[in-house]
């Protein structure tokens, strides 16, 4: 099941949803120049808005939907391996220099499939990170005062 949740991501997401946001939406934005100026405007922009609340997000409510857990607990996931297993850094030191290549020497037209190319190494992490217990059956994760995924749910993250 982690295999299909993946599978789906990539080709809904990554596959059409990018290439409108970064053939389309990127360039209205910041311009289609690639001077040092805007490609850091569109590197900081992925990293810091689109990863933090609609790339990332999408991937563990992805994948919470295919384990038929609730919305709640996919985001308390997120917020658990932000915090604990160090989601955000492995993402931006491997998406930052890979987005300013992107957005500065890979034409237009191949950035998709460049990002797609690079996204199925970021796969075998995320997979990894997101399939980590997360502790003891005693603690929770709390998600906007709200307690809403048991550390011990080894369910959603882990094939039966």
């Amino acid at each position: 099941a982690r295999t299909i949740a993946f599978l789906v991501y990539g080709a809904i997401y990554q596959g059409m949803a990018q290439e409108f946001i970064y053939n389309h939406l990127y360039p209205l934005w910041f311009g289609t120049e690639s001077t040092v100026a805007v490609v850091l405007k569109k590197v900081f922009f992925d990293l810091l808005i689109q990863t933090t609340l609609v790339t990332l997000p999408i991937a563990y409510l992805t994948k919470a939907a295919i384990y038929r857990h609730s919305p709640q607990q996919g985001l308390g996931r997120y917020w658990h391996d932000i915090w604990e297993n160090g989601l955000l850094t492995k993402y931006f030191l491997l998406w930052g220099p890979v987005q300013c290549i992107t957005f500065s020497i890979v034409p237009e037209h191949l950035r998709v499939s460049f990002i797609a190319v690079v996204s199925f190494f970021w796969l075998i992490v995320l997979s990894t990170v997101s399939a980590r217990p997360q502790g003891n059956s005693t603690e929770k994760v709390s998600v906007a005062k709200e307690t809403v995924l048991p550390e011990d749910d080894s369910s959603l993250v882990n094939e039966r």
